[in-house]
């Protein structure tokens, strides 16, 4: 019974009826610009797709900072919006650097997007 169940989730996941699985990877940034008074950034990406979500780690004292945390969310369908938002973390309030917005499609797909206060993300993401 077990084994139909599945059988049956694939196809119906092929068919794009059911939900299939998103994964966020390879995110970076380069040339990002935090405040006057900070030479570097201390950068970090908060990235969603419908109700999942998951924050980097801050990557201190760099203009360039890579991230290696991954997002899964396997109730993603196509069309979903995926956003990762662009912070510099500060003492008190934690500036946004920029938004970077997709609607998901399938397959795997690279994008990049110009952030307001400068500089740009990458990511890649692959929706099965």
């Amino acid at each position: 019974m077990a084994s139909r169940l599945c059988l049956l989730l694939l196809i119906l996941c092929g068919l794009n009826v059911a939900q299939c699985g998103l994964r966020v990877y390879n995110v970076y940034a380069r040339g990002i610009r935090p405040d006057p008074g900070n030479n570097n950034g201390d950068g970090y990406v908060r990235m969603s797709c419908g109700p999942v979500s998951t924050t980097t780690h801050v990557d201190f004292n760099t203009p360039n900072p890579n991230w290696h945390e991954e997002l899964h969310y396997y109730g993603a369908s196509p069309g979903n919006y995926l956003e990762l938002r662009v912070y510099d973390k500060d003492v008190i309030f934690d500036d946004l650097l920029g938004v970077c917005a997709t609607n998901i499609q399938k397959g795997t797909r690279k994008h990049n997007c110009r952030l307001s206060k400068g500089g740009y993300i990458y990511f890649t993401y692959t929706l099965s």
